[in-house]
Protein backbone atom coordinates (compact mmCIF):
# COMPACT_ATOMS: atom_id res chain seq x y z
CA UNK A 1 0.00 0.00 0.00
CA UNK A 2 2.63 2.45 0.94
CA UNK A 3 4.83 1.69 -2.51
CA UNK A 4 0.78 2.27 -4.47
CA UNK A 5 0.23 5.40 -2.54
CA UNK A 6 3.26 6.80 -1.61
CA UNK A 7 5.80 5.48 -3.97
CA UNK A 8 7.59 4.35 -0.66
CA UNK A 9 9.65 1.54 0.81
CA UNK A 10 10.38 1.94 4.52
CA UNK A 11 12.64 -0.36 6.58
CA UNK A 12 10.18 -0.96 9.25
CA UNK A 13 8.53 -4.05 10.65
CA UNK A 14 4.96 -3.67 10.95
CA UNK A 15 1.51 -5.56 13.03
CA UNK A 16 -1.91 -4.91 12.49
CA UNK A 17 -4.53 -5.24 15.06
CA UNK A 18 -7.96 -6.79 14.22
CA UNK A 19 -9.70 -2.70 13.34
CA UNK A 20 -7.17 -2.23 10.87
CA UNK A 21 -4.65 -0.11 12.94
CA UNK A 22 -0.78 0.07 12.27
CA UNK A 23 1.70 -0.13 14.50
CA UNK A 24 5.27 -0.19 13.40
CA UNK A 25 8.67 -0.94 14.82
CA UNK A 26 12.29 -1.79 14.23
CA UNK A 27 13.15 -5.72 14.68
CA UNK A 28 15.04 -5.88 17.79
CA UNK A 29 16.87 -8.38 19.48
CA UNK A 30 16.95 -7.65 22.44
CA UNK A 31 14.22 -9.06 24.85
CA UNK A 32 11.47 -7.36 26.06
CA UNK A 33 8.95 -7.92 28.67
CA UNK A 34 5.73 -5.95 27.86
CA UNK A 35 6.38 -5.21 24.48
CA UNK A 36 4.65 -2.47 23.24
CA UNK A 37 3.01 -2.77 19.75
CA UNK A 38 4.97 -0.21 18.45
CA UNK A 39 4.42 2.91 17.14
CA UNK A 40 0.86 3.76 16.18
CA UNK A 41 1.45 4.38 11.90
CA UNK A 42 -1.80 4.91 10.38
CA UNK A 43 -4.91 2.62 9.16
CA UNK A 44 -6.11 0.27 6.54
CA UNK A 45 -9.04 1.95 5.38
CA UNK A 46 -11.69 0.80 2.52
CA UNK A 47 -10.36 2.85 0.28
CA UNK A 48 -6.59 2.83 1.10
CA UNK A 49 -4.13 3.52 3.69
CA UNK A 50 -4.49 6.81 5.84
CA UNK A 51 -1.26 7.33 7.64
CA UNK A 52 -0.93 9.15 11.56
CA UNK A 53 1.39 12.37 12.17
CA UNK A 54 3.69 9.66 12.84
CA UNK A 55 3.91 7.52 9.56
CA UNK A 56 2.89 10.65 7.71
CA UNK A 57 6.76 11.94 9.28
CA UNK A 58 8.23 8.75 8.21
CA UNK A 59 6.97 8.02 4.83
CA UNK A 60 6.97 11.71 3.62
CA UNK A 61 10.69 12.26 3.62
CA UNK A 62 10.78 9.30 0.88
CA UNK A 63 7.59 9.42 -0.53
CA UNK A 64 7.81 10.15 -4.10
CA UNK A 65 4.03 11.06 -5.24
CA UNK A 66 1.18 11.62 -2.77
CA UNK A 67 2.87 14.48 -1.02
CA UNK A 68 1.09 18.09 -1.11
CA UNK A 69 2.89 20.99 -0.04
CA UNK A 70 0.35 23.95 1.24
CA UNK A 71 1.07 27.81 2.40
CA UNK A 72 1.24 28.68 5.80
CA UNK A 73 -2.13 30.08 5.79
CA UNK A 74 -3.86 26.30 5.45
CA UNK A 75 -1.36 24.93 7.23
CA UNK A 76 -2.59 27.05 10.55
CA UNK A 77 -6.28 26.16 9.34
CA UNK A 78 -4.96 22.37 9.57
CA UNK A 79 -3.41 22.11 12.76
CA UNK A 80 -6.74 23.94 14.12
CA UNK A 81 -8.67 20.70 12.68
CA UNK A 82 -10.40 22.11 10.10
CA UNK A 83 -10.75 20.85 6.26
CA UNK A 84 -8.64 22.47 3.53
CA UNK A 85 -9.27 23.89 -0.19
CA UNK A 86 -7.09 20.82 -1.87
CA UNK A 87 -7.02 19.77 -5.63
CA UNK A 88 -6.17 16.25 -4.95
CA UNK A 89 -7.99 12.95 -4.93
CA UNK A 90 -7.13 10.23 -2.08
CA UNK A 91 -5.08 9.90 1.24
CA UNK A 92 -2.05 12.54 0.53
CA UNK A 93 0.46 13.63 3.22
CA UNK A 94 0.10 17.31 4.27
CA UNK A 95 3.77 19.51 3.69
CA UNK A 96 4.15 22.58 5.01
CA UNK A 97 8.18 23.40 4.85
CA UNK A 98 10.15 21.11 6.24
CA UNK A 99 7.53 19.92 8.54
CA UNK A 100 4.62 17.02 7.88
CA UNK A 101 1.18 18.13 9.43
CA UNK A 102 -0.41 14.28 8.77
CA UNK A 103 -2.42 12.87 6.58
CA UNK A 104 -5.53 13.93 4.79
CA UNK A 105 -8.27 12.57 2.29
CA UNK A 106 -8.30 14.74 -1.11
CA UNK A 107 -12.03 14.84 -3.18
CA UNK A 108 -10.58 16.89 -5.67
CA UNK A 109 -11.66 20.13 -4.25
CA UNK A 110 -11.13 20.01 -0.58
CA UNK A 111 -8.71 17.72 2.04
CA UNK A 112 -10.48 16.46 4.94
CA UNK A 113 -8.80 16.20 8.17
CA UNK A 114 -8.07 13.49 10.66
CA UNK A 115 -5.52 15.15 12.88
CA UNK A 116 -7.33 14.01 16.12
CA UNK A 117 -9.29 16.85 18.39
CA UNK A 118 -6.66 16.03 21.43
CA UNK A 119 -3.64 17.09 18.93
CA UNK A 120 -4.89 20.42 17.54
CA UNK A 121 -4.09 23.98 17.85
CA UNK A 122 -6.49 25.68 20.57
CA UNK A 123 -8.62 29.08 19.88
CA UNK A 124 -6.62 31.61 21.17
CA UNK A 125 -2.90 29.88 20.57
CA UNK A 126 -3.17 29.98 16.74
CA UNK A 127 -6.84 29.46 15.49
CA UNK A 128 -8.55 33.09 15.54
CA UNK A 129 -9.96 33.33 11.82
CA UNK A 130 -6.85 31.39 10.51
CA UNK A 131 -4.40 33.98 11.16
CA UNK A 132 -1.18 34.19 13.50
CA UNK A 133 -2.04 35.45 16.95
Amino acid sequence: MLKNQFDAEVQLEFSIGSNGKIYAYKKCDFPLKNRSRGLYFGKIEKDGLRLSIEGSFIVGKIAKKGVLEIDEEKAIKWLCGEDIEGNYEGYCILKWGEYFLGCGKGNGKRIRNYVPKDRRLRSGEFCDQGEMV
